[in-house]
């Protein structure tokens, strides 16, 4: 094999394996970030709402006159920034509703064990590298 054939062998390799990394983790932030969405108790859905998902900076804000009960709109919006998410950007899914961290430590019946925290127990560390 000449040089030349086994650079662009590696240069192949290199952006498929990319690929596959983007599509394994792409899938694991959506499964997380499902698994918080629908963990999220719900009384009028706005908690549920809330969920906000973005690459890059951590989301901000919030909307006190979104509702979604089922959170599917929720997920829908995730879902639609993780299959833009690229390689070696973060990427989030933050409540910043100003109950949402008595909400996480066991305010809520329906949620007493939190949402974050048991979806990433449930999912074995696999989504923080093993830390929790």
């Amino acid at each position: 094999m000449a040089l030349g054939s086994f650079t662009i062998a590696l240069d192949s390799f290199q952006i498929k394996t990319e690929r596959q990394l983007v599509n394994v983790c792409q899938k694991i932030a959506m499964e997380a970030f499902k698994g918080v969405i629908l963990k999220s108790p719900v009384d009028t859905g706005r908690f549920r709402a809330n969920w906000g998902c973005s690459v890059g900076t951590p989301y901000a804000g919030y909307d006190v006159n979104a509702f979604d009960k089922s959170g599917s709109g929720s997920m829908a919006k995730a879902m639609q920034v993780v299959n833009g998410w690229k390689a070696r950007i973060n990427i989030s899914l933050v409540n910043n509703l100003p109950y949402s961290l008595p909400l996480e430590y066991g305010h809520s019946k329906q949620a007493p064990s939190g949402m974050v925290r048991l979806t990433l127990t449930e999912m074995g560390g696999i989504a923080t590298g093993g830390q929790i």
